[in-house]
């Protein structure tokens, strides 16, 4: 799931919001969502 989300994030598919709802459904971690967003 981490990949795809990044993958998404980089696309402009999904953004910050989207990527919380991800950490609240346990998808992916809070670390995992921060090097989402600093790897862009």
């Amino acid at each position: 799931m981490f990949e795809r989300l990044k993958i998404l994030y980089k696309k402009d598919k999904v953004n910050e919001d989207g990527l919380a709802k991800a950490v609240n459904k346990k998808w992916i971690t809070q670390e995992q969502k921060e090097q989402i967003v600093s790897a862009s």
